[in-house]
């Protein structure tokens, strides 16, 4: 607001209070921590983050903020979900997918649990009740595995199948994909790879529920093919060269130099596949990545994800730094990006030499 030289000084010195009020109001005004937030939520423990939602009734907040506040807690807070996540993703496979939302939902609210018993009963009964090639299915992984793509392929879909990321049996599944052939290039080899680009997804998993859609897996590597979740990448950023390509190669590569290393999401592999990343990055995409895995490991979590940003950092930072755990970016920043990349790059040499020393290695980073 500006004043004229004329006005009196009771007139500025109400402006000057309001000005200073306004100032006020506007250093009060909430600001949620989403990095801890999303921490939490991709930790699996999205209920953690609901005293970080708890706001002051007389500081602002704005609405895009109130928005997430009001949909977070619509998820998480109460005895039943009251969010619109059904709602919204309409499909054949309605009943099956809210068996494994309220599954995610109760294993969120009851970490101390182990539901693994549950899901797999749950999913047995829909899958022989609601479809007549189930009639000789049994509680198991490998046989509800069967069942469930059959299922779910008769209803025009296509699915990863039964199987768990970080620490739950996941779901995902899509309507369309097409592929193309890449050429892959890892320790010193060319490799000619199929990939499916994957689009109109359903669901994305228990990731994506727990974080309101902000992340979920973005691709995956089997024994045969990578699987890229379209929307995710540009596919002429580095970002898809280097957290897609180069990360799900060295997966799809490590599943025949160690196939006993324990399956999609394990630890090991996905320590593999982060520092992969790290010994290619350039400056723009290095520190973000970084930042990232600073934000998100937790050695004592139970999602490999979580365990390998963990050691990945812990590792860099006793070689960079000779301390155990360097979370400030700044000092990061200070060190070379090719330097960086040239230590990511050794640890994984490394670490390629001390599981070819064991023979039928199953893990190593976190025994």
């Amino acid at each position: 607001m500006r004043t004229l030289k004329s006005v009196t000084l009771l007139l500025f010195t109400f402006i000057s209070l309001s000005e200073i009020h306004a100032q006020s109001i506007q250093n009060d005004s909430i600001k949620l921590d989403y990095t801890k937030i999303y921490s939490l939520a991709l930790d699996g423990n999205p209920v953690l983050a609901l005293p970080l939602l708890e706001i002051d009734p007389s500081k602002k907040i704005a609405a895009k903020d109130l928005q997430f506040k009001t949909n977070f807690e619509n998820r998480f807070k109460f005895k039943n979900d009251q969010s619109d996540f059904l709602e919204t993703r309409k499909s054949k496979i309605d009943q099956l997918l809210k068996i494994y939302r309220d599954y995610w939902r109760f294993s969120f609210l009851n970490k101390e649990k182990k539901n693994d018993t549950l899901i797999m009963k749950n999913v047995s009964d829909f899958l022989r009740k609601n479809f007549p090639s189930a009639e000789k299915l049994k509680i198991n992984e490998d046989s509800i595995n069967v069942y469930q793509k059959k299922y779910i392929a008769s209803l025009g879909y296509h699915t990863t199948g039964f199987g768990k990321t970080g620490g739950l049996y996941d779901l995902l599944v899509w309507k369309t994909e097409k592929d193309t052939i890449y050429n892959l290039n890892y320790d010193g080899k060319e490799t000619p790879v199929k990939v499916y680009f994957m689009d109109d997804f359903i669901t994305l998993g228990w990731s994506e529920y727990a974080t309101l859609g902000r992340y979920y897996p973005a691709g995956w590597a089997t024994k045969e093919a990578l699987f890229c979740v379209k929307k995710s990448y540009d596919l002429k950023s580095e970002t898809f060269r280097v957290s897609y390509i180069g990360h799900e190669g060295r997966h799809f590569a490590d599943y025949k130099l160690f196939p006993n290393l324990k399956g999609v999401g394990s630890a090991d592999l996905e320590y593999r596949g982060k520092l992969t990343e790290l010994s290619l990055y350039s400056p723009d995409g290095l520190y973000k990545r970084i930042q990232f895995f600073i934000n998100n490991g937790n050695y004592d979590s139970e999602n490999g994800h979580s365990i390998a940003a963990f050691c990945v950092i812990r590792d860099l930072s006793r070689v960079l730094f000779h301390n155990d755990y360097e979370k400030d970016l700044e000092k990061w920043k200070a060190i070379p990006s090719k330097k960086i990349n040239e230590a990511a790059a050794k640890i994984l040499e490394e670490n390629t030499k001390s599981l070819q020393k064991i023979p039928n290695v199953e893990k190593f980073i976190k025994q």
